[in-house]
């Protein structure tokens, strides 16, 4: 239907506690979709969907699927997710590490500590009122 969401209108088509849902509900046409985000970076280090200097588009991922999708990550401990090499083994990877990073930003927890030893000593620190970010269209 065209219509735009904000980043609280995709949070509040999720169904609550269910890990198994990765679709949230348009609120103007009820449609069901999953939604998406895009990451981008002038570093010519950073590689995207299509490759380097490109934007990565991720799929946002509700706290429930992204707490699910971690514990299978860091069962053997969480050192593994702080490292760089880790994100850019394989893009699911990079998806899980962005939307902790959205998760946090979101919910206004420190994040920074997520941040450190990536992107060549240039630290991103994305504000939460930034919106533009957030939001999605269907």
């Amino acid at each position: 239907c065209n219509y735009y969401l904000s980043d609280d209108d995709v949070v509040a088509g999720w169904s609550a506690g269910n890990s198994q849902e990765y679709k949230t509900e348009c609120p103007n046409c009820l449609t069901k979709f999953v939604p998406h985000f895009c990451v981008q970076s002038t570093l010519p280090s950073f590689v995207g969907s299509r490759g380097p200097s490109s934007a990565l588009f991720c799929e946002r991922l509700s706290p429930w699927v992204l707490k699910k999708e971690l514990r299978s990550v860091i069962s053997g401990g969480i050192e593994d997710l702080l490292s760089p090499e880790w994100r850019e083994r394989e893009s699911k990877n990079a998806v899980l590490w962005w939307n902790l990073i959205l998760s946090f930003m979101r919910y206004r927890f420190p994040f920074t500590f997520l941040l450190q030893g990536s992107f060549s000593s240039s630290l991103i620190a994305p504000t939460p009122d930034d919106e533009e970010n957030l939001d999605a269209t269907i």
